[in-house]
């Protein structure tokens, strides 16, 4: 009976939750007067009948009262999914009532009641989510762990679970942290994962439990920075995934211990084949590991770095940006150098038992050559935003500025040439495209440092116009240019001697005759006027 009547009350909830919510108009009488009145009609759509708040209400009811029903089924899952949805819902009721009661803060007049009415209604959908929705979904999900669940479904489930609640002492929190460890202390000790790494062309085995556990505890940490970086990256906040990014470095830290503990045992033993494999395999997971924690580093940083010039670039990069981005390329050229100095490499033959910081950097392999043409690839990258910093207006070293620009484009050219070299380069080709629009940027910056260099030297023009405002006026210089000639030519006198007129007439036929015709009738009236009386020639 009571089946009936939940699915009943779901039932009407689901009509109120569709006639809230939707946005086609009914056909009316006064429609059906023609057939293109009732095709523009048809289409015709209009604003929902109640407000967003109301919208939003009647769906959490729906949700609510479908999972009541679910839950007298005892259909978890489905359960699991409406109480999870009323839960956001009504949440998101309560922030917007919250939101409102600020806003009417600023009206004065009635608005008392209003705040009090937003109040009410903070309060009303604050304890259905914490007193009637939580401990019902809390409930559902413990029916889901006992009918047999994996220890990944588990782990997220809680996870759900703990999300309802963030109080310090939450009893789910410390199963989900306790059911983790358990999960990894078990994938560790039967070796069904992390059983073995590939570095640097050398497939290393993880013998010691201990390494596997850190590995595997890398590993979930790694996971939930990148799913917490992109839930954040999506709400256009990065900042609450810095935690975890520095639990994930901590973790590489732990699992760099381990290794360098057991390599300081191995020290005291004297050399063997056997002693020499261990030795060759720990530093080659030393190797791995401060590789993968500085690819992390790395990337993050020059994720920032693009992320300065991508803010800027519309609006201009100034002096400030410059310096950023140069400090940014800085500690990414010594973490690129750092990796072309790792440890690990090789074959166990050529490896050296003495030495427990084995010559990586002396191997020549494939994942050298990808280190230093990464590093040719971030120097000429920070030579080129060297050079910006010199060629700006507050700096203005334009010779400093060229030469990095020149020093910038040769090592981009050889970069180019090696990363197109390495053809197991991770993002090679992305990496190849970047270097050939820099180059181009490159080329174009140049050109601007040369004009803006010139104008500085050569230019005496008090206006505040750019250059290609005035174009078409003559700068003077405060000194002559040479020693040569005057720049613009001085004016001379010149005597009005008939030879002069006669090398003006051999001109005058590249002019307009008409004009010319024009201005010697009026020159010619002018002077008869003026020449009466006997000397009259000798007063022209």
């Amino acid at each position: 009976h009571s089946i009936k009547r939940l699915r009943k009350a779901a039932k009407f909830a689901s009509l109120l939750e569709t006639l809230t919510t939707t946005t086609k108009r009914a056909p009316s009488a006064d429609d059906e007067e023609t057939e293109e009145t009732n095709a523009a009609s048809a289409e015709t759509t209009t604003k929902p009948p109640v407000d967003e708040h109301t919208q939003m209400e009647a769906r959490a009811y729906a949700s609510w009262m479908r999972g009541n029903l679910a839950l007298e089924q005892n259909q978890w899952q489905t359960a699991c999914n409406e109480y999870q949805t009323a839960l956001t819902l009504c949440e998101s009721l309560a922030s917007d009532s919250s939101g409102n009661k600020n806003d009417d803060d600023v009206n004065e007049g009635d608005g008392n009641n209003a705040n009090l009415q937003q109040l009410e209604l903070f309060d009303f959908f604050t304890t259905r989510a914490q007193n009637v929705i939580a401990p019902l979904l809390r409930y559902c999900h413990y029916e889901l762990q006992e009918k047999g669940m994996s220890p990944t479904e588990k782990i997220s489930f809680l996870q759900s679970s703990s999300s309802v609640s963030d109080a310090p002492n939450d009893p789910l929190q410390s199963k989900l942290h306790s059911l983790k460890a358990q999960t990894l202390q078990n994938q560790a000790t039967t070796g069904s994962s992390m059983s073995q790494i590939l570095f640097r062309e050398n497939n290393i085995a993880m013998e010691t439990k201990e390494l596997r556990m850190a590995l595997l505890k890398i590993q979930d940490l790694k996971s939930d920075w990148e799913e917490d970086k992109n839930a954040n990256t999506s709400n256009n906040n990065a900042s609450g995934s810095d935690a975890k990014f520095m639990a994930l470095l901590n973790g590489y830290d732990d699992a760099i211990s381990l290794t360098n503990q057991e390599l300081k045992q191995l020290a005291a033993l004297k050399s063997g084949p056997a002693v020499n494999a261990k030795r060759f395999q720990l530093v080659n997971i030393l190797g791995y590991c401060k590789y993968q924690k500085l690819k992390l580093v790395m990337g993050r940083n020059e994720g920032l770095a693009n992320d300065i010039i991508r803010r800027n670039k519309k609006k201009g990069m100034t002096l400030k940006h410059f310096e950023e981005v140069a400090h940014l390329y800085d500690a990414l050229l010594q973490d690129g150098r750092a990796v072309a100095s790792l440890p690990g490499g090789g074959s166990l033959e050529d490896f050296d038992g003495n030495t427990t910081t084995s010559a990586g950097g002396a191997v020549e392999d494939e994942f050298l050559l990808e280190a230093n043409a990464n590093i040719l690839r971030l120097r000429s990258l920070r030579c080129y935003y060297l050079a910006q910093m010199h060629a700006s207006p507050l700096v203005h070293k334009y010779p400093e500025a060229l030469a990095l620009l020149d020093q910038a484009e040769s090592l981009a050219q050889e970069a180019s040439e090696e990363i197109g070299a390495c053809d197991q380069m991770e993002g090679g080709d992305d990496l190849l495209e970047n270097v050939g629009s820099v180059l181009e940027e490159m080329r174009g910056e140049k050109c601007r440092v040369l004009a803006v260099s010139y104008l500085s030297k050569n230019t005496t023009s008090t206006s505040g116009k750019p250059l290609l405002e005035r174009l078409h006026d003559y700068d003077i210089p405060s000194v002559p240019a040479s020693s040569i000639t005057h720049v613009p030519p001085k004016l001379e006198p010149m005597a009005c001697k008939p030879s002069f007129f006669d090398v003006a007439l051999n001109y005058v036929s590249d002019y307009p005759t008409e004009e010319l015709e024009h201005a010697l009738e009026e020159h010619g009236e002018g002077a008869s006027s003026a020449s009466k009386g006997f000397l009259g020639w000798f007063r022209r």
